[in-house]
């Protein structure tokens, strides 16, 4: 019975849902639709932050020529659109459709499409056309078919508009006042200036390698003051230093250390540095012996002494050494006198005479070690010389015992300038007498003689083969043969030829002097010489027989009178 109540219960329920849904399906076959409409409006992006440059552009801190003004800003969009900023030159701008706007001006920059609610920014690289003060007016404008810009802003402070500009300085010219000398002052000019009105300055440079704001490894020559505008700076060249051609390269920078470009920038005015002529000091000059002590002394009979010496110092304001590395003194003369005679008398080649005068000895160098670079003005030199050896002695007791010896220098530099002559006169010194001779023959040969009879006249005499004139010392011994003797006395001599036995001088084994007056010799080939003529009379009663013995003839110095 309950089971029968159950399933009665069901169907009675599955009835009421076919019920209702035939009456909901009869009331939807009966219901209207009805559409919505709405229209959202494009609507500009607005400033959240900015504009401003970053870092600011102000009229104490310009943007370099070169450098970057960089702008930013944050905008959103309220429609979520992404957004540009745009950096104008002048009022007004035209919206995009779906891209950049486009400023009426025209633009300093436009920044990327970016994000609402992100920061935007563009940057402007600054030209030397550009003006020194430069206004702006910043946009944001969206990225829209139907595109929508904002109102304008300039910022506010340091950061906004206007941004400020630092130009290059101009340099059309650049010059020096050279060729100076040593010891002189140079003068680099300029014509520059800059626009902004900053002050320039100017660097010379020995190399092409400024670095903005100094010379580099290679030094510089001078730099100026600041200055409003063609700026100088001078260079004292020292009183010692090498003629040359220098590099002088030309620089400009401004106050606030922008560079110049282009025009004269980096040029190369060279500085001349003339060339002046060595000097030489005439208490520097001497004339010397050998062994560079004493008098002059002459060695060589009949011949060339050398090795004399004339030391001295040359001066040169262009230094002992060139710039390049060398001495810069190329060669030195020297013309060798006795005082009697001037400067003029004895300087050519033509003039010259071994007895006195000896023109133009070139041997001469520049002394090992004496130049210390090109700070250096002096260098000693060696000029050797020789002396014929009948060349005039000064000392005491000769025909020019109130002359010395001495030199004239003159030396040339490089370039050809010379010191002109100068004299030793502080300096000077002596030569020496030298008594050199030779006899003429080195045997009297009387011949073959008879008892009682005298033999012919035979001529021995002697060269003057010194710088003297000559008397001369005879002595004689005897002539013997075994036992047998002839008696030095009977030989007697005579300074003429042709006198006689009788009218001549008996000679004697004592040493007695002959007024002989044997000049000096003068002309170098040909030695001066003078006789003695001999005859030997032979004893009657005397033994036969072959007699031999020997005579002393000495040189000794003559009277300077007789020379």
């Amino acid at each position: 019975m309950f089971k029968q109540n159950k399933i009665l219960s069901l169907f009675f329920i599955l009835f009421l849902v076919v019920i209702l849904n035939l009456v909901f399906y009869a009331l939807k076959v009966k219901a209207d639709n009805a559409s919505t409409t709405a229209a959202v409006a494009n609507k500009a992006p607005t400033f959240t932050a900015g504009p401003a440059e970053n870092p600011a552009s102000t009229a104490s801190s310009p943007t370099l020529v070169g450098n970057n003004v960089t702008f930013q800003a944050t905008a959103t969009d309220k429609n979520g659109d992404q957004y540009y900023l745009a950096i104008c030159k002048g009022q007004g701008i035209t919206a995009g459709s779906n891209g950049p706007p486009t400023c009426t001006s025209g633009q300093w920059c436009i920044s990327s499409a970016t994000n609402s609610g992100s920061q935007a920014s563009c940057s402007y690289q600054v030209q030397q056309t550009d003006a020194s003060s430069n206004d702006w007016y910043a946009y944001v404008c969206d990225k829209n078919t139907s595109g929508q810009c904002s109102s304008y802003s300039q910022g506010s402070g340091d950061s906004g508009s206007p941004f400020y500009v630092n130009h290059q300085p101009t340099f059309t010219s650049f010059s020096d006042d050279s060729p100076k000398d040593p010891g002189s002052t140079v003068t680099f000019s300029t014509t520059a200036s800059d626009q902004d009105g900053d002050n320039v300055i100017l660097y010379v440079c020995k190399s092409n390698d400024f670095n903005g704001s100094t010379c580099g490894a290679g030094g510089e020559w001078c730099h100026s003051s600041a200055s409003a505008s063609n700026p100088t700076c001078q260079y004292n060249i020292p009183n010692v230093f090498p003629d040359d051609d220098y590099a002088a390269y030309g620089y400009i920078v401004d106050s606030r250390g922008l560079q110049a470009s282009g025009g004269s920038q980096g040029s190369n005015s060279v500085l001349t540095v003339n060339n002046v002529a060595p000097s030489i000091s005439a208490s520097s000059i001497q004339v010397l012996d050998t062994d560079e002590s004493g008098y002059l002394t002459l060695t060589v009979e009949q011949g060339q002494t050398t090795g004399f010496k004339v030391k001295f110092t040359v001066v040169d304001n262009n230094s002992c050494q060139k710039s390049g590395g060398g001495n810069e003194i190329a060669s030195a003369v020297v013309h060798l006198r006795t005082s009697d005679l001037s400067q003029s008398q004895c300087d050519e080649a033509g003039e010259a005479n071994n007895n006195d005068c000896y023109p133009v000895q070139v041997s001469c160098s520049q002394d090992a070690g004496s130049c210390n670079g090109t700070s250096d003005s002096d260098a000693t030199w060696t000029c050797t010389f020789g002396l014929q050896y009948h060349a005039d002695p000064t000392v005491a007791g000769t025909p020019k015992a109130s002359y010395q010896w001495v030199a004239a220098v003159k030396a040339t530099d490089d370039d050809g300038a010379n010191s002109g002559l100068v004299d030793s006169t502080t300096y000077s010194n002596e030569l020496d007498t030298f008594v050199a001779y030779d006899l003429t023959t080195s045997t009297i040969a009387y011949g073959s003689l008879d008892p009682g009879t005298d033999s012919s006249e035979q001529s021995l005499g002697l060269k003057a083969t010194g710088n003297v004139g000559l008397d001369s010392q005879v002595s004689g011994t005897d002539m013997t043969s075994g036992s047998d003797t002839i008696a030095v006395s009977q030989q007697h001599y005579n300074l003429q030829s042709g006198q006689g036995w009788g009218s001549g001088t008996a000679l004697s084994a004592t040493a007695t002097e002959v007024e002989l007056n044997c000049k000096k010799t003068t002309i170098t080939a040909t030695p001066e010489t003078k006789n003695i003529y001999w005859i030997l009379r032979v004893p009657d009663p005397q033994p036969a027989g072959s007699y031999s013995g020997t005579n002393t003839i000495t040189g000794v110095i003559g009277e300077p009178n007789e020379w």
